[in-house]
């Protein structure tokens, strides 16, 4: 007979960064980007703000998010993608750890959602910093 592995089931909050991280590190780069150009084109005066330097370190931030965060996913699917060995140890209700298929749910989510994530986070880090500063379209 096998031994039952001994797996704890990973903390709510971690699940949750590996799910979220990358999509969260992007809205945060998306957001903060928007707000620098608005402060650097407004026509009530204009901050002398280095905005590309600002621009390549919040992508360089949001991308070393990203990254951790599909990681962990990838971690966490690994951690948790065979199921039949670690059922044993998952209690089921009464206040226990959430199920593993669960996670191993949102660790595949993860994987998906953080690599479109960290895409964008690449294409905004590349084209943001080419574009002409406070010109109309």
């Amino acid at each position: 007979m096998n031994p039952v592995p001994t797996t704890r089931a990973p903390s709510t909050s971690l699940v949750w960064f590996a799910v979220l991280g990358g999509p969260l590190a992007w809205a945060v780069q998306f957001v903060a980007n928007l707000s620098f150009t608005y402060a650097q084109c407004s026509p009530a005066g204009r901050w002398q703000l280095p905005i590309r330097g600002w621009q390549i370190g919040l992508s360089l931030g949001a991308l070393a998010v990203g990254l951790c965060a599909l990681w962990l996913s990838l971690r966490l699917y690994r951690r948790t993608s065979r199921i039949e060995d670690l059922a044993p140890t998952v209690r089921r209700g009464f206040g226990g750890a959430p199920p593993m298929a669960r996670v191993n749910f949102l660790a595949v989510v993860g994987l998906t959602v953080n690599f479109l994530s960290i895409a964008i986070i690449v294409m905004t880090a590349i084209g943001a910093p080419l574009l002409t500063i406070c010109q109309q379209s």
